[in-house]
């Protein structure tokens, strides 16, 4: 897949006008005033594995991407047609990935430093272009001080035993309990931070494992400050999700689907979650071998799915993350079916990520489901 292929004719032909000095970035930030980000093209990467320029360290765990390479990077993605990239977690933690912090008041070292950040979002900026960042608030690493001092104890969850309750049932990631006020104002005080960087937005990683009174206290308090900053949750599958409302998710649930029935929960909590649900429709019809375009009832469908949400509440469409299969493998490394896939989605007045080496066709030629251990590096490849 070459640098043009995922996009539309009239993304091509506006790629060749900015090379020719064409106002493209004005042209984009009109687009968001009216639309609110509606229609924005967000790059999403996983910053450790996006053109590493410092080298792997001693274990292979970081493969020496950072922030200065995003930067180096900024016109590359922009000419791909996106206005808007998306960061991994870049605050201190013991995994490449960034969901295992340590400290949340400090940028990990591989990946560079708070000076770094700053300049990142004011050369986005600087190109029209929106910045959103990654928060983990369910769970923290067990080196973390928080909860290796041992002096919060009451900040974190245990069960009946007295052992800690963990994320996933990984014992290196003990679970915030964000019933407490202390937790949920410390947690609101770090995400405000990202917003004082400029963020436009931030990624709520694992939103179904915090509660709603959490959630309801942290968003009135960023709004309250930052009323333009987007918070988009990640709701996806059933692990610690407990219904906002229980009979009508009961009956949502019945009506559409459980993925359908969570993500209506948040809305009023959060200003919009990633669209799952539209994720498993498009799979569902690419591995039955349908047809993406020209599809009237795949159009229908999708149609009918939005209509469950108001038009305030924002779904961010994807079709593919680091915890996911690569698209192109649901596509039975069909590139056509993919770039169908794509075109699809431009197509819909709501923001759509695309994740980091689609534009390369990149692939996984085992699913990451398989039970295998770490399986999931198959689709977190380092892009060069």
């Amino acid at each position: 897949m070459n640098g043009e292929f995922w996009k539309g004719k009239e993304d091509v032909q506006t790629s060749k006008k900015f090379s020719k000095g064409f106002n493209y970035s004005k042209l984009f930030s009109e687009i968001k005033i009216l639309n609110s980000m509606k229609q924005e093209r967000i790059y999403h990467i996983l910053i450790d594995r996006f053109f590493p320029m410092n080298g792997e360290d001693g274990n292979g765990n970081f493969k020496g991407g950072c922030i200065k390479s995003v930067i180096e990077h900024l016109d590359y993605i922009q000419n791909l047609g996106m206005t808007g990239i998306m960061l991994s977690p870049f605050h201190k933690t013991a995994a490449y990935h960034g969901y295992h912090v340590i400290d949340y008041k400090q940028v990990d070292p591989h990946f560079g430093t708070e000076e770094d950040i700053m300049e990142l979002v004011a050369e986005a900026h600087r190109r029209e272009m929106i910045v959103a960042a990654d928060f983990v608030a369910n769970h923290c690493h067990k080196s973390c001080s928080l909860f290796a001092d041992g002096n919060h104890k009451e900040w974190f969850c245990y069960n009946q035993d007295g052992s800690y309750k963990c994320f996933a049932n990984i014992k290196d990631l003990p679970m915030f309990n964000t019933k407490n006020i202390e937790v949920q104002n410390y947690l609101t005080q770090r995400a405000a931070e990202l917003c004082e960087m400029g963020f436009d937005a931030i990624r709520l990683d694992h939103a179904t494992g915090p509660c709603y009174a959490f959630w309801n206290y942290f968003r009135k308090s960023i709004k309250r400050k930052f009323p333009k900053v987007r918070l988009i949750g990640e709701v996806w599958g059933n692990l610690d999700f407990k219904p906002h409302n229980y009979i009508r998710y009961f009956f949502n649930k019945l009506r559409f689907n459980a993925q359908e029935a969570r993500q209506l929960e948040y809305v009023g909590v959060l200003d919009g979650v990633l669209d799952f649900a539209y994720q498993q429709i498009l799979c569902e019809t690419v591995n039955k071998k349908e047809a993406i375009t020209n599809n009237p009832n795949l159009k229908e469908k999708v149609k009918l799915h939005f209509a469950h949400y108001p038009t305030e509440f924002q779904l961010w469409l994807f079709l593919d993350n680091h915890d996911l299969n690569r698209f192109l493998y649901e596509c039975g490394k069909d590139k056509m079916l993919l770039q169908e896939s794509i075109e699809f989605s431009k197509q819909w007045n709501r923001p759509w990520l695309m994740f980091y080496g689609t534009e390369k066709e990149f692939t996984n030629k085992k699913s990451i489901f398989d039970g295998t251990p770490y399986a999931d590096e198959r689709v977190r490849m380092c892009l060069k």
